[in-house]
């Protein structure tokens, strides 16, 4: 009978080459009997490692696959609607998490082969040892770690991301503003046209909704703000009074609006007004913009 040293699974009546399950090498001798101390400890702690890699890996796919519920907020069960409009985008963020997941896993196998192989190489020739371990090393570190499309017009979110993870939702929210208009080419006008909204790329929308969502543990986000809009009516003012842009007959300016984690539900981010929130952004009202907007995440969310 063959175990898999890594996740456990049993093999009675055959021995395949590679775990069918996380695809490590059943043929690497993880007893390590006859090799050197040093790199007996080195092949130990890789092994360990890969341990710890698949458990986060199992983790992870319990929290966002299995049950169905993970941290962010449009998985709960009470925002069955919510779910709908935003289950393929969810799907395609678990299939390229699922990917980077397994491509980490991939490129540590190929690093532990190939130190065994340097480890052989050096019972043959030691002379070469040191020049080979180093040109190979340059040939690792120098292989790129993939990363998820996150933009159909080469807007680069990195920026936006830093200062979201940074808990700076002021200065996120400016820059999510200026990045809109960056999408739309509409920064020398300062606004945005309905054309504009409509014909939104779907990537950079979707984006932008999840690094929101993502970085305030559901509290903000253009898809809390669409579900807050629907249990409203699509009323505007109710749905000002909502999310904390209106307080009684009292329209707040954007001066005076909560940019930390006590603020209410859906308060962040600002799209559809940028002075005071009974004002619309250029030729358009505020309740005309959000409609067209929400209109586009959802049809961006099917």
């Amino acid at each position: 009978m063959v175990i898999c040293p890594v996740c456990g699974t049993e093999y009675i009546d055959t021995s395949p080459e590679f775990c069918s399950v996380c695809n490590w090498n059943l043929t690497s001798d993880t007893t390590f009997p006859s090799i050197a101390e040093i790199y007996q400890q080195k092949e130990e702690a890789k092994l360990n490692w890969a341990r710890q890699m698949w458990q986060i890996v199992q983790k992870h796919k319990n929290q966002n696959g299995d049950n169905n519920t993970i941290n962010l907020p449009f998985a709960q069960v009470d925002k069955i609607n919510h779910d709908q409009n935003n289950g393929d985008l969810k799907r395609q963020l678990d299939r390229l998490q699922a990917q980077l997941d397994r491509g980490a896993m991939e490129r540590f196998q190929l690093h532990s082969q190939l130190e065994w192989v340097l480890y052989r190489l050096e019972q043959l020739n030691p002379e070469i040892l040191t020049d080979t371990l180093y040109r190979i090393e340059e040939n690792l570190n120098a292989m790129a770690t993939p990363e998820a499309p996150m933009s159909e017009v080469g807007i680069d979110y990195n920026p936006l991301i830093n200062l979201l993870a940074a808990g700076k939702w002021r200065k996120a929210d400016e820059l999510t503003w200026e990045l809109l208009l960056q999408v739309t080419l509409r920064e020398d006008e300062g606004w945005l046209q309905l054309v504009d909204i409509e014909n939104f790329p779907c990537t950079d929308l979707l984006t932008i909704d999840w690094l929101w969502e993502y970085y305030s543990n559901g509290l903000f986000g253009l898809n809390v703000q669409q579900r807050i809009w629907e249990s409203v009516g699509g009323q505007y003012g109710d749905f000002c009074d909502r999310v904390g842009w209106r307080d009684g007959e009292s329209w707040k300016y954007y001066d005076e609006l909560s940019f930390n984690l006590q603020a209410v539900e859906g308060h962040l981010p600002v799209i559809i007004w940028r002075r005071r929130a009974c004002y619309g952004v250029g030729k358009m009202m505020a309740p005309e913009t959000f409609f067209a907007l929400i209109s586009r995440l959802a049809i961006c969310s099917r």
